[in-house]
């Protein structure tokens, strides 16, 4: 997390009188040694919640399967890959849940129908006054109401974040959680990250977040938006710790990482090599591309100028080149877009 042990301190564990390494930033601290969890000043930080985790066995296993369902033409690529580096990461957040009032005032415009008058000449050049129906924009004043109530989380961090990490925390069931106790995930021996966050700090930001939420849900149906007050009702705020992976791997002298759900074990967002004999089939893909576009604009350019209504010869050339010369642009563009790429990122 960037170089936040250049400045660490040292805290004291209330429980076991250990002495753990704390960042500058840090708020709510864990103890590495008996996992009690306290603010900075000492004070319990009580009942919170936690995901268990799986072992790195079965990280690598939900790695492997990664790899495997995304290896392409490279067969090999989950027996290849060399992992090296695969460590369980505890990281904190808030959650609760808010209920939200919203009243706002604005305007719309919508198209009026007016009825005007015009004078018009006939064929034999006698005037006369006709009715016609126009358009003309009105302003409609808009007062309304938007309520909602909904499970926050934030991370309780400001630093640096890991790859993969927001796609992991969007996913976290909060169902799922239990109480927390270190005796269960202690033999894992998780890196337990503090929090940069407290909860007074986080109750002011999910007010914040919430009510701009509302602000621009209210602003779409909108022309203009005149005024909107929000009221939040910030309740049931709980402290968690959720389990996060980050593999790093080397494939073919190359590194490469995936971020895995330490709950689960599956990858959540990880790279896949692309390799050499890929990028030289991508490129004779491109180069197959760049001649067929060029057939089919010679065929599409030289008979363009006698389209019939009727699918003749002529015609039918036609259109085939068209296609051609579309088709060859795509493939052009798919073969050389994945020449200059490095990797290709999944979704797990």
């Amino acid at each position: 997390m960037g170089t936040e042990a250049e400045a660490a301190d040292m805290f004291k564990c209330p429980v076991c009188n250990g002495n753990v390494k704390t960042g500058p930033d840090d708020v709510v601290i864990t103890c590495t040694y008996c996992g009690s969890t306290s603010t900075i000043e000492g004070k319990a930080i009580g009942d919170h919640l936690m995901e268990t985790a799986v072992d790195a066995d079965e990280r690598i296993q939900g790695f492997q399967a990664f790899l495997d369902k995304n290896k392409g033409m490279n067969k090999a690529l989950a027996k290849t890959a060399k992992v090296v580096e695969n460590r369980l990461i505890y990281v904190p957040l808030w959650t609760s849940k808010v209920k939200a009032d919203s009243y706002y005032k604005g305007y719309k415009t919508v198209q009026v129908p007016v009825q005007k008058t015009r004078t018009v000449r006939d064929s034999d050049g006698k005037t006369r006054t006709e009715t016609y129906t126009d358009y003309e924009t009105g302003y409609v004043p808009v007062q309304d109401e938007l309520h909602t109530d909904t499970d926050e989380r934030l991370l309780a961090r400001k630093g640096a974040r890991f790859y993969g990490l927001e796609e992991y925390l969007a996913t976290i069931n909060l169902a799922k959680t239990v109480p927390y106790d270190f005796e269960k995930i202690k033999d894992l021996e998780p890196a337990m990250l503090n929090a940069e966050i407290g909860q007074e700090e986080y109750e002011k930001t999910v007010h914040g977040r919430v009510a701009d939420r509302h602000r621009s849900q209210a602003a779409s149906g909108l022309t203009e938006l005149f005024d909107c007050r929000t009221t939040t009702n910030v309740r049931g705020t709980t402290y968690m710790q959720a389990p996060f992976s980050l593999i790093r791997y080397k494939f073919e002298g190359d590194l490469y990482k995936a971020a895995i759900d330490g709950n689960t074990g599956k990858v959540v967002l990880g790279e896949i090599p692309i390799t050499r004999g890929q990028r030289i089939m991508w490129t004779l893909l491109g180069l197959i591309g760049i001649i067929v576009a060029g057939i089919g604009g010679e065929f599409f350019m030289g008979m363009g100028m006698g389209i019939n209504v009727t699918p003749d010869p002529d015609t039918m050339q036609i259109i085939i080149g068209l296609a051609a010369m579309i088709i060859g642009i795509i493939m052009t563009f798919a073969g050389f877009r994945v020449l200059i790429m490095t990797e290709r990122t999944k979704k797990g």
